[in-house]
C-alpha cells in the first residue's frame, strides 16, 4: 500500500511539474528567449520552453497539430497571420492583463491582436563584402535593388515559410498600389528582384547570418536580427528602405494548448514593463511607453513607414504565395 501511494504521489507531482510550463513556438533565439524566461520563471514558477520556428512553418505545425495541440503559446506572428490564424481556429483571443500600457499607434480593435514588440524591415550589407564584390552600397530605394550590378548578390527569405519575406512581398505588393500602380506592377518588381536574389532561405533569419558572414553583401530582413550582429562586432551596416514596413508583432494562446492558464500568464508579462525592457536588449523596439530602447538602434522615420491592411494581407496569403511561386519559381533553401 505504501509503495502505491508513493507512486501516485509520485505522479501527481510529475503531473504537476509538467503543467508547470509553457511551450513556445518562435522565430527568436535561445538566448533571447532564455532572457525573457528567466524573469517570468522566476516570479511564476513556469518554465518556459521555446522552439526555434520560422513564423510560415510554425504556422503549417500549428494546422497540423491542430487535432491535438502541442504548444501553448505563438510569439512573434504580424497581424495579418494573426488574423488568418483565428479565422481557421488555430488561436483563442485573449487581451492580455496590462494591454492598456499600449501606445495608441500600436493598438488594434481585434481581441486576437495584440502587439508585443517591433523593428522595421531593412536592407543591410556586409562592408566588406561590398568593397571585394564592388556591388552598389544600397541607398534604401527598392528600385536600386533591380540594378543588373546585384545579380546573385541578395539574399533574403521566402515568403512560404518565413513571415518576414511574406512581410517583404507585401510591402512591395502596397508599394505599386499605393504608388498609382496595380498589383502587376509589384509583381513584375518581384520577378525583377528574384533575378537579383542568390537564395530564398527557409528562416527569416539566416540572410542576417550570411551576409555577416560575407557569403552574400546584401540581404533583406528584420532589424533585430543584425542589431544584434552589430553588438557581436560584424561589419554589417542597415539602411531603412522608403517606403518601410514596421508594423509590429504580437503572439498568441494556441487554441486547445495543453497549459492554456500558463500561455495565457506569459502573453500578461510579454506586455509588462520587465519584459518589454528585455526586448530593447535584443534590438526590438517596445510598444509600451518608457520601456528601453535598443541602444545604438536606427531611427524609423514616420513619414516612410507603409501601412499594410493586414485584412487584406490576410485574406489574399495563400494567393500571393501561391502568384509568388509561378512568378519566381524559388523554392526555400
Amino acid at each position: 500500500m505504501r509503495k502505491l501511494v508513493a507512486s501516485l504521489l509520485a505522479a501527481i507531482a510529475l503531473s504537476g511539474a509538467v503543467a508547470q510550463e509553457v511551450i513556445v513556438y518562435s522565430p527568436f533565439s535561445d538566448e533571447f528567449m532564455q532572457a525573457l524566461a528567466r524573469p517570468f520563471t522566476q516570479q511564476t514558477g513556469i518554465r518556459v520552453l521555446n522552439i526555434v520556428i520560422s513564423t510560415g512553418e510554425s504556422q503549417s505545425r500549428l494546422r497540423a497539430e491542430s487535432a491535438r495541440p502541442q504548444a501553448d503559446f505563438w510569439l512573434s506572428v504580424r497581424p495579418a497571420i494573426l488574423q488568418q490564424a483565428f479565422d481557421e481556429g488555430l488561436i483563442e483571443a485573449y487581451e492580455p492583463a496590462g494591454a492598456d500600457a499600449i501606445l495608441a499607434a500600436y493598438r488594434y480593435d481585434e481581441p486576437y491582436i495584440t502587439a508585443i514588440g517591433t523593428y522595421p524591415l531593412v536592407f543591410f550589407f556586409n562592408t566588406q563584402a561590398v568593397s571585394r564584390t564592388r556591388v552598389p552600397v544600397p541607398t534604401g530605394d527598392w528600385d536600386q535593388l533591380l540594378d543588373e550590378a546585384y545579380r546573385g548578390q541578395i539574399v533574403m527569405p521566402h515568403p512560404a515559410t518565413s513571415g518576414t519575406a511574406y512581410s517583404a512581398i507585401a510591402t512591395i505588393l502596397q508599394r505599386a498600389i499605393q504608388g498609382g500602380g496595380t498589383e502587376e506592377d509589384g509583381w513584375a518588381f518581384v520577378g525583377a528582384l528574384a533575378q537579383n536574389v542568390a537564395q530564398f532561405t527557409r528562416s527569416g533569419r539566416a540572410p542576417q547570418t550570411l551576409v555577416s558572414q560575407g557569403e552574400y553583401p546584401v540581404g533583406i530582413g528584420f532589424y533585430d536580427a543584425v542589431w544584434q550582429l552589430q553588438q557581436e562586432g560584424f561589419p554589417v551596416e542597415v539602411v531603412i528602405p522608403d517606403p518601410v514596413f514596421a508594423e509590429p508583432y504580437g503572439g498568441a494562446v494556441v487554441a486547445g494548448a495543453p497549459n492554456p492558464e500558463n500561455a495565457r500568464r506569459f502573453f500578461d508579462f510579454l506586455v509588462s514593463r520587465a519584459a518589454q525592457d528585455i526586448l530593447g536588449q535584443f534590438g526590438n523596439y517596445p510598444v509600451v511607453d518608457g520601456a528601453a530602447l535598443p541602444e545604438g538602434g536606427v531611427d524609423v522615420p514616420s513619414e516612410q513607414v507603409i501601412e499594410v491592411d493586414f485584412v487584406w494581407s490576410a485574406e489574399n496569403r495563400s494567393r500571393i504565395l501561391e502568384t509568388f511561386q509561378e512568378v519566381t519559381q524559388a523554392e526555400p533553401q
